[in-house]
């Protein structure tokens, strides 16, 4: 045996912790496995096992991280893949998997459809912000989408009753998860753009739930129905995720749907602080147009034609009765001169009586003939 100081516990420890951690292979890896020894701590922490048929690995689910799991609750039994840090609990000398996230087996199968799908639509333009049109500052109709049993309902009401009492409120109801719901949003969506219901906005969405709850509004049915809506539609789920594709297409997306019913109606009394604006600004534009117009007709005033107008319309006769005599003169000049042209005209004729030509017989003369033939008399 090798005559060495031994090292501590805490010693091996620290140089495993430093090896573990300083290790690339072990940072920010996918584990997949079964959950055992599942719990959770007053803090929020969740603390379980991950498993496969010859080994197990410890993993703790802090708060801060888990608080954005929006998959079906975690349990033993439960087959997982886990997302996170492989570190060292010096403690218990025991290492730990520090999860960050944590999805049901086959979910990432339809991330990466979802994020195709994203793919395919942003190329198409449907999300490109040209497409995006502005939400109606104060709209006299507010359409919803959503179910008519969901707490989403009650909270749009409540929220744009007691913001603006006078807004109209049209319900189109719909299923929001299961099978039937992306048709049943679209026909939602499609009734409230119905010209005679008079829709300024729609507010389109649910309350929280599971990946699989939210499933209808990654959709691409669900999903062109935002983006082709006639009228502005504000997205409102109430689970903010990365891979929501409605809130994408909408023209404005909230996180609640109570924060898109503070977003779409306005307050009573900021409508009424806009209008009073609105009056002061109207009552100084006008008062400065009449200001402007009595300058203008003061200034008028003191022209000459509305001093002298009889002196003005004299002087406009007067022009008239010139150009008259100088019109009358050039007539009469042009009448003698037209009447010279014709005494020098019947003159002509006169001595060109007895002349006469055949055409016919132009051929059978020759040129000493023609002249004799031409001043022959009939």
């Amino acid at each position: 045996m090798e005559d060495s100081k031994p090292l501590t516990v805490s010693e091996v420890t620290k140089i495993l912790k430093n090896l573990i951690t300083g290790s690339k292979d072990l940072k920010n890896i996918w584990v997949r496995g079964e959950i055992s020894n599942y719990s959770k701590a007053s803090s929020g922490h969740i603390y379980f096992s991950l498993k496969d048929s010859s080994s197990l690995m410890r993993c703790t689910f802090f708060n801060y991280s888990n608080k954005n799991y929006s998959g079906k609750p975690l349990s033993d039994g439960k087959e997982v893949q886990v997302y996170g840090t492989v570190t060292l609990y010096e403690a218990g000398g025991s290492y730990n998997l520090n999860v960050a996230r944590v999805e049901e087996l086959g979910q990432g199968d339809i991330l990466l459809q979802i994020e195709k799908l994203k793919q395919k639509l942003a190329t198409e333009g449907i999300f490109d912000p040209e497409r995006k049109r502005r939400i109606p500052s104060f709209p006299k109709t507010l359409g919803i989408a959503t179910s008519p049993s969901g707490a989403a309902i009650e909270d749009i009401i409540k929220i744009a009753r007691s913001r603006f009492p006078g807004i109209n409120i049209l319900i189109s109801p719909c299923f929001v998860q299961g099978d039937e719901a992306p048709d049943s949003i679209v026909t939602a969506i499609k009734e409230l753009n119905h010209p005679s219901w008079g829709v300024d906005v729609i507010i389109a969405g649910r309350g929280g739930g599971s990946f699989e709850d939210l499933m209808a509004f990654n959709n691409e049915k669900v999903v062109r129905a935002y983006a082709n809506s006639r009228i502005p539609i504000i997205s409102a789920v109430g689970h903010q995720t990365d891979v929501l594709l409605s809130d994408f297409a909408a023209d404005y997306s909230t996180p609640t749907p109570t924060a898109a019913a503070e977003y779409a109606v306005p307050k009573e009394e900021d409508v009424l602080q806009f209008l009073t604006q609105l009056e002061g600004r109207l009552k100084t534009s006008l008062l400065a147009k009449i200001s402007s117009s009595k300058d203008r007709l003061r200034l008028l005033s003191g022209k000459f034609i509305f001093k002298e107008p009889m002196q003005l319309l004299n002087q406009r006769n007067q022009r008239v009765d010139e150009i008259g005599v100088r019109l009358q003169k050039a007539v009469f000049n042009k009448v003698g001169l037209a009447r010279v042209r014709l005494e020098r005209y019947e003159d002509l004729t006169s001595r060109m009586r007895n002349i006469f030509f055949i055409k016919n017989k132009k051929r059978n003369f020759g040129p000493r003939r023609w002249k004799t033939f031409l001043h022959q008399p009939r």
